[in-house]
């Protein structure tokens, strides 16, 4: 069933279905709810999802050269003749090791917060070592990245297993295959060295950032961090008349943030959005960047409207966008973002290879994921290979909200009557229709009960251990399975 259907079937049982808008939204609501709730719940084997991530290899560089700081701005570190360090984003967020510094107290461990260029970064000292300046500049300087942490994907609810499984692997030491998880406390009762190098065995998760360092939730928008304003341009470039939201999201290390309120505005003829944002260097952090998404409201020549959220950085351009009032910082690659110092940039000329009024090109744009709230999941592997290598990582996936008609739960068909039932439990509860709710709460759960023996349960080489019988017309052993409380 998709969502019409669900709701259509809610509608039947409960007998009311209005034609009011806040009502069809909150019976939406409710709808994702439980169908969020369900898929994350457990272990369900369709709410599973197994992905390769690559470690990343160390990289020393020997010629490297801080710059000093002074107390008042303590926060971002300036490191420059880095090399393939600064060329390379995904190293936003590891770790960063200075030696052969001339004061001892700039040496230590930083975190990667930015690569702005193609041949500096910023970085700024970690936590547990507090944050002070940088009090000269040195003679070059040996700095060494490290990722230390590997962070998930942002639709991870919780990881499974930790394990290598690519059968292709030629480089680093052997052997490979299962690698154990350590909970937090066995990890510090244990004292492993953050520092040991080598083939993986063991996997620690770590549901925040280690060590309370800031991350992208420490930045969430602000009303008034954006302001959208319509610009004559070229028709080539013009969006479709019409009504549009915009949305803004901070990236920090890497990360993509919650995304902040809806900014509205209207388009006319021959014009585009412009983007105007704060400096966000100006609280001593560099690094800090942003994302536009926006939504179709409403097609003035169509009637085309939606409820998705769309990536304006999904979308990969033939040409560096550039800033109309740019700062120091610069957008690296074709990817379209607000470099934390830029304050105003227009969309760009060749976005979407110019819009030229097209909304079925702004309709191709892929939409943001819905559960991106800033949260991720990291693991830390031990000892840590310093060398390309490819994980294999299992665990709980969210699944995206039914947002429009057509949308379907990302589950079995058989499991769908499920959220019809949980759903109708709430509305009657919400309606003090107590007799109601409790008769859908008990096929609610006698539903779940039934889905549980069907899709928490694998036929695997090891059984519960079940009666059986041989005999010549029966001559091979029967395994039950038991399905333990």
């Amino acid at each position: 069933m998709n969502l019409k259907q669900i709701k259509d079937m809610i509608f039947s049982i409960t007998d009311y279905n209005p034609d009011v808008e806040t009502y069809q939204d909150e019976v939406t609501r409710i709808v994702n709810e439980v169908y969020e709730d369900f898929f994350t719940s457990r272990p369900w084997t369709f709410s599973q999802k197994e992905i390769d991530m690559y470690t990343m290899p160390d990289v020393t560089v020997t010629g490297a050269v801080i710059t000093s700081t002074t107390p008042a701005d303590p926060q971002s570190h300036l490191v420059t003749n880095v090399g393939a360090i600064a060329a390379d984003p995904r190293y936003e967020g590891s770790i960063l090791q200075v030696t052969n510094a001339t004061d001892a107290t700039d040496q230590g461990e930083y975190f990667i917060d930015s690569c702005d260029t193609l041949t500096q970064i910023f970085v700024s000292k970690k936590a547990i070592y507090g944050s002070p300046a940088w009090t000269t500049t040195t003679n070059p300087v040996t700095v060494i990245a490290k990722q230390r942490y590997i962070t998930l994907p942002d639709d991870c609810v919780v990881p499974l297993g930790v394990s290598v499984r690519d059968p292709t692997i030629t480089t680093g030491p052997g052997p490979y295959g299962p690698i154990f998880e350590l909970n937090r406390r066995d990890d510090a009762e244990m004292g492993l060295w953050l520092d040991s190098t080598g083939t993986p065995n063991s996997w620690v998760p770590y549901d925040n950032v280690p060590g309370g360092e800031l991350d992208v939730t420490d930045f969430p928008p602000l009303p008034g961090d954006l302001a959208v304003s319509a610009v004559a341009c070229v028709a080539g470039e013009a969006w479709p008349v019409g009504s549009y939201e915009f949305f803004l999201a901070y990236r920090f290390r890497g990360h993509i943030g919650p995304i902040g309120e809806a900014v509205k505005l209207t388009i006319a003829q021959l014009q585009k959005p412009r983007f105007a944002t704060r400096d966000t260097t100006l609280s001593g952090m560099a690094g800090l960047h942003k994302h536009i998404f926006y939504r179709i409201v409403s097609i003035t020549a169509t009637s085309y409207t939606d409820d998705l959220i769309r990536d304006m950085n999904a979308y990969s351009m033939t040409t560096t966008p550039v800033p109309v009032a740019p700062g120091t910082g610069a957008i690296i690659g074709q990817k379209f973002y607000i470099p934390d110092e830029n304050i105003t940039i227009d969309t760009p000329p060749d976005w979407l290879g110019g819009v030229s009024s097209n909304e079925q090109k702004l309709r191709s744009v892929p939409r943001a994921p819905d559960f991106t709230e800033g949260t991720y999941w990291r693991i830390r592997l031990h000892p840590r290979p310093n060398f390309y290598m490819p994980i294999r990582i299992r665990y709980i996936r969210s699944c995206h909200a039914l947002l429009v008609d057509t949308d379907t739960p990302e589950m079995p068909p058989d499991t769908h009557r499920y959220i019809v039932y949980r759903a109708c439990e709430e509305l009657f509860s919400k309606h003090n229709a107590l007799p109601q709710a409790q008769l859908y709460k008990t096929k609610a759960d006698a539903e779940e009960k039934r889905l549980a023996a069907q899709w928490l349960t694998q036929r695997a080489a090891s059984y519960v251990k079940g009666p059986f019988r041989s005999s010549p017309g029966y001559y091979k052993p029967f395994r039950r399975l038991i399905q333990l409380p």
